[in-house]
This record gives C-alpha cells, structure tokens and sequence, in this order.
C-alpha cells in the first residue's frame, strides 16, 4: 500500500464565488511520482468526511474526479463512500485503484470512520490511498488535530486514526517571520509539539509513505520540542523515515 499524505493538491478552486475543477497542483511532481505507483485508472473512491452531507460530497467528488482525469489520468468510475454506500465497504474498497480521503472536519470524519471499521478493510488494501487534509490527518496512528479557530481550543485534539501511517501532519501551513507571536493558535500548536511532533506541510506540499520510507516534497517544516524549523523547501524532497521519531519525547499520549 503507498500513501499520498497531502495538504492539498489542488483538485478545484473558487472562480467568481463558483468552485470549479483544475488540473492537480504539480509543483512538487505529485502527477508523475503518483503516475509511478499506479497500475491502472479503472475506480476512483471518494471517502467523504461528513456521511450525510451528500450534495456537499457530491460537488466535491466530481471536482477531484474531473481533476485527476484532466491531469493525465483515466479513471473510469467514480464511486463515492458514504451512509448511501457504506454497507458495500468491502467490495468498494477491494476493487479501488485509487481510495482518497476527503477533507473537512477531522473529528467528524474519524468518527464515521470508526463506525464502518474502515481501517480494518484498508489494513487489506494494497493500492493507492491519498489522504487530503482532514484525510490526511486520519491516516496516522495517533492524530493530532490542532484548533483551526479559537471556539476549537478546547476540543479534543488527540485522537486514534487509522493506523495506516506514523506521520503527523498540519496541512495548509503558512509560515510568518512573526510566526512564534502571531496569535494564540500557533502558540498553542507549538505548546502541543512538546507532545507529540509533526510536519507542517504547505498547500502543494505531501508526504510519500511507502510502507518502509516516508519522503517530504515541497516545503515542511518541522515542529518538535516546542519549537519549529524549515525542513524542506518547493521542488525539494527530504528524507523524513526516522525524523518524527527521533524528535519524540517519551511522554505518553
């Protein structure tokens, strides 16, 4: 199984206050390394974050659908997973080429994750997952979720995930030359890297985890011990297999 832990890949954007599909973002050569992992482009499955949010999921699907067919690939079936589906679990899943991992909100998405015991059916799958996101996040053991808005600084932040991945990731990182007293979400996050380390990856940015190595393309940045640093840069890739563990503190989760 090789998985794609992405920010975000750059599938649609917002034209006019109208969300259309574009080509993936190739900045970081995501077409041509996932090219070089994929057999064949006969299933695409959509893992929604929200089981019941459908016309939201099924904007969504199409776009990302469209958006890899546009860039070189050719799928032909899009199959979105959720309450509409879920009781086919099994069988959507064993005859995925690609399974990818919507955003949106972490907690939610975990949630309904755990009540489909989708990681025991993907701990068979052996193709393509790419998570994006909230997708992302999930892929991990141990998931940090850090607070997005201030109304969040109290919610749960650590959770199980599914277990596909030991990478930790905040997506859609931004840095600043100001970044340490910007405000008090990033404090906190540099508080919660005490605890658990993880890579802040930029939107266009992703992590290759292929069972054995996990490499970093495209800007990250590294935040362990309370304090963060640029570990990779655009049109760059690192090397990141022992990296988190060798940042991480013995304290327990």
């Amino acid at each position: 199984m090789i998985k794609f832990i992405t920010s975000d890949i750059g599938a649609s954007k917002t034209v006019d206050a109208v969300r259309t599909v574009s080509k993936l973002d190739n900045t970081n050569h995501f077409i041509e390394n996932l090219q070089k992992y994929i057999t064949e482009g006969e299933n695409f499955v959509f893992v929604v974050s929200d089981p019941n949010a459908y016309e939201i999921s099924d904007t969504y699907a199409k776009l990302t659908f469209d958006s890899f067919n546009m860039s070189g690939f050719n799928f032909k079936n899009l199959q979105i997973l959720d309450s509409r589906t879920d009781g086919n679990l099994e069988d959507i899943i064993k005859n995925a080429s690609i399974v990818f991992l919507a955003g949106g909100n972490t907690l939610t998405q975990m949630n309904y994750f755990n009540k489909i015991n989708l990681s025991s059916v993907l701990k068979k799958y052996t193709e393509i997952i790419i998570g994006q996101s909230a997708g992302a996040l999930n892929l991990a053991g141990e998931v940090y979720c850090s607070p997005e808005t201030e109304e969040e600084i109290n919610e749960k932040r650590y959770f199980k995930g599914l277990g596909l991945t030991k990478i930790n990731v905040e997506p859609h990182f931004k840095n600043s030359p100001n970044f340490e007293n910007q405000n008090i979400l990033n404090k906190i996050r540099l508080k919660d890297s005490k605890k658990m380390p993880f890579i802040a990856i930029t939107d266009g940015s992703y992590i290759i985890d292929d069972g054995k190595n996990q490499t970093l393309f495209g800007e990250g940045y590294l935040f362990s011990k309370g304090t963060y640093s640029q570990i990779c840069k655009d049109k760059q890739s690192l090397d990141v297999t022992n990296l988190l563990c060798a940042s991480q503190q013995t304290k327990s989760l």
